[in-house]
């Protein structure tokens, strides 16, 4: 019975452990502190001292040997992250998959809370196995069909199978990426974490949220990018899956402010449209009728042709390099009709 007891307390300790891992970022205190937390019968005794941190780090240890769990310690911050689990930890019957794969596919960006809920979408998705995910992916696939979600590129069954492959064994991908914005007409190869396939119903296409975290190119060879990119299905050619596992969770990176106000005859119902890429955090009623928004985007580029869609109806206020992209843009404009 001591035995068994013994076993049954540890096992509740690594999964307190799990638990406040899969919450955030936290401390060897913080960690220790959820565990104490919980309703377990001493977890840790009254040990202090070497003798506490021999127990945290077996602790540690269990959650990699039991669960397959990755972290890393970040010695800035002083605290542990969780990276991934190789043992998947959630089911969920066949009804409730095909409901995420409907809020998957169907939860337009422009709906309220689209960041929060496709965030939480993928957490949850992150704690399914490989097969339960592709049994989602599927399932999406098909409400894409059925829903009339047809793009006019024409996307090479080859990057849609290994797009598919990648998304539900959360792999890195690298591809030739070719962007008519590259005046030499060439492809870059892109290293990416891809995160999100969605449809954009405004521009007619599918694109992939992914963290780009190089490009390599004739001219140029290897560069560092470390940022979000919306690329469009259509121009991805050459796919391969890396073996490299994603992190448990999308990387947080720099956000830019993004100011903008809506002329009367868009915003005067006090409705405004939520867009792929632009997170809004507030919203200011004018007296005119009109609105100013306060948003934060992680592609500036990307922001400002959507908000372009406004045309005359929409002036970017800041921050400044919104502002400095959208008047280098219209100035570009003006030079092709005159000034």
């Amino acid at each position: 019975m001591p035995n068994k007891e013994t076993t049954r307390v540890v096992m509740r300790r690594c999964l307190a452990l799990l638990r406040r891992l899969q919450r955030g970022p936290a401390s060897k205190e913080e960690l220790i502190a959820a565990v104490r937390a919980q309703p377990i019968p001493e977890p840790y005794g009254a040990t202090s001292g070497r003798a506490l941190a021999r127990r945290f780090d077996g602790d540690k240890q269990r959650l990699k040997d039991i669960f397959g769990a990755q972290w890393r310690y970040q010695r800035s911050t002083g605290k542990y992250e969780l990276i991934d689990l190789w043992e998947s930890i959630l089911d969920l019957p066949d009804a409730d998959l095909a409901a995420l794969a409907f809020l998957q596919e169907l939860f337009e960006p422009r709906a309220p809370n689209y960041t929060a809920v496709q965030h939480l979408l993928s957490l949850l998705l992150s704690y399914l196995s490989p097969e339960r995910r592709g049994e989602l992916e599927r399932q999406r696939t098909a409400l894409a069909v059925k829903w009339g979600r047809r793009d006019d590129d024409e996307i090479a069954s080859p990057v849609a199978d290994g797009l598919q492959k990648a998304l539900i064994h959360h792999r890195l991908v690298e591809f030739d990426y070719y962007s008519p914005a590259q005046p030499d007409g060439e492809p870059r190869r892109h290293i990416v974490e891809p995160w999100k396939r969605y449809f954009d119903s405004v521009r007619g296409h599918y694109y992939l949220h992914g963290y780009c975290r190089q490009t390599t190119s004739a001219a140029y060879g290897p560069r560092r990018q470390q940022h979000y990119f919306h690329y469009r299905l259509g121009r991805i050619r050459n796919l391969k899956l890396l073996p490299d596992k994603l992190p448990s969770s999308p990387r947080q990176t720099h956000r830019f402010q993004l100011d903008y106000q809506l002329a009367p005859e868009i915003a005067r119902r006090g409705e405004v449209s939520r867009h792929p890429g632009i997170t809004i955090l507030a919203r200011e009623p004018q007296a005119d009728g009109g609105m100013l928004v306060h948003a934060k985007t992680d592609d500036i580029w990307w922001a400002v042709r959507t908000l372009l869609h406004y045309g005359p109806n929409c002036k970017v206020l800041g921050g400044y390099e919104a502002r400095y992209e959208m008047r280098q843009t219209v100035q570009r404009l003006a030079q092709l009709y005159g000034e």
